[in-house]
């Protein structure tokens, strides 16, 4: 299958298992887990419910992998879950799920940024009151090095991918030595926080909506399926194997974390892992945690900068957005795309507010994950005949489990984050007219081939 664009260029299809799982592991470990930690252990009572969660979060993840294997196998187009639910539901309903998607990315791209540059100012107080300024630098850099072409922004991610978790496994051996240093009964010790959070089911879905957040992601490989030299071997290993990784290691930081500094030492830090590297000792443990960290947002940021061009081509490809966001230019990179892209995360950026734009998350790829689940089940139904190289486990019972899962949860976030799905709903709201307006528009032909 090609992409046939305006410009007479094709997607090149060159990615495989090793881009798979760093777009993952970039998609996942940002700014989610370097920040989301202390949050969730100041709405939850003991380490075991901490811990339990973030493992739950993971298995859910591994849920939405098993039906996400099968839909972007059998449907191997750019774009992710704006393709799935298109194909099942038509123009609104795909528009709702391209827009949200998209958004989540650009949230993440800022989120990212924004902590780079609190990460940075541990190191050089004085950019301190400048994150914002820091975060449009980095974000010019690094949608710069994306436009050049699809080589340079893959062996930018797999870089720091394996860099960041490195980096990451490195912590936990630290914190676990910090612990054992630390005096019995201390710091150290998993005990509950001196003031004991009720626990209760708003403050379980305020956790749970951070640790969905943190997750966000996961699902990276799929938005590349089109180029993928081999989608229907390469897409189930990279989707799995990335998550895999990903939930060990933020199971792991977690259990460091309460090791070091205990349940109330971790609620009560808003930058946990510097608390830890500050009881090492020395300047060099701290410049080594910054420079790291500064590391992991940026891959964070890059993955959501390749992620969310993709989801616009996808959109302009089939009539929803003008046919230049097709524009693919020598290297094989969505440069209009990027530029449309570096407006929307650049000006979420300069917020400077970490809790703002990250707060989105979790919302938004909740109410694209229900409707990729209920796409699921439709195009089983409709397109019975449609190859499938990998089928989801355990049909209909795994994927149907998903559904349900995802639908409370929408239901619960709605309670708690009353601004994320207001922005859901009007999402949702100006689809329809926007739909109607795009196919009146005639934006240009189809390009894409089956």
């Amino acid at each position: 299958m090609k992409a046939t664009v305006g410009s007479g260029r094709n997607l090149q299809r060159i990615l495989g298992v090793t881009f798979g799982i760093a777009i993952g592991l970039g998609g996942m470990i940002g700014s989610g887990i370097m920040r989301t930690p202390s949050l969730v252990a100041g709405e939850l009572p003991t380490a075991a419910w901490i811990v339990g969660l973030w493992i739950l979060g993971g298995l859910h993840a591994a849920l939405g992998a098993n039906i996400y294997a099968e839909l972007s196998t059998s449907v191997p187009k750019d774009g992710g879950p704006y393709v799935f639910v298109h194909r099942a539901f038509g123009d609104a309903a795909g528009l709702l799920t391209g827009w949200a998607d998209w958004g989540s990315y650009m949230a993440s791209t800022a989120a990212a940024s924004v902590s780079f540059g609190e990460f940075l100012s541990l190191i050089w107080p004085a950019v301190a009151p400048h994150k914002a300024v820091i975060a449009v630098l980095l974000q010019a850099s690094l949608y710069g090095a994306n436009m050049v072409g699809l080589r340079e922004g893959r062996a930018l991610q797999e870089v720091a991918s394996l860099i960041k978790a490195l980096m990451l496994l490195v912590f936990v051996c630290a914190a676990v030595a910090v612990a054992w240093a630390a005096p019995f009964g201390g710091h150290g010790a998993m005990a509950p926080a001196a003031v004991t959070p009720a626990l209760g089911l708003l403050s379980l879905a305020v956790a749970y909506q951070m640790i969905v957040g943190a997750y966000a992601g996961w699902n990276g490989a799929a938005v590349f399926s089109e180029e993928n030299a081999d989608p229907a071997r390469s897409l189930p290993k990279a989707l799995f194997l990335g998550l895999l990784a990903t939930a060990l290691l933020y199971v792991s930081v977690n259990l460091g974390l309460l090791a070091a500094l205990g349940t109330d030492g971790l609620a009560g830090s808003a930058m946990p892992f510097s608390a830890v590297i500050a009881r090492i000792g020395g300047p060099l443990p701290g410049l080594l945690f910054a420079v790291g960290a500064m590391i992991v947002v940026a891959s964070c940021a890059n993955a959501a900068i390749m992620g969310g061009s993709r989801v616009l081509f996808a959109l302009s490809r089939d009539n929803l957005l003008p046919g230049a966001f097709q524009s693919l230019n020598k290297g094989g990179s969505p440069d209009i795309a990027f530029l449309l892209c570096a407006a929307a995360s650049i000006a979420l950026a300069t917020t400077g507010s970490f809790g703002i734009v990250f707060g989105l998350i979790g919302v938004l790829a909740t109410v694209v994950g229900v409707l990729v689940d209920a796409s699921f089940f439709v195009l089983r139904k409709r397109e019975p005949e449609l190859a499938r190289p990998f089928r989801a486990r355990l049909y209909p019972w795994l994927p149907g489990l998903l559904l349900v899962v995802d639908a409370a949860l929408l239901v619960l976030f709605s309670r708690e984050d009353r601004t994320g799905i207001a922005v859901a709903f009007a999402l949702a709201a100006a689809c329809v007219p926007f739909a109607w307006a795009a196919r009146r528009a005639n934006f240009g032909p189809s390009s894409s081939s089956a």
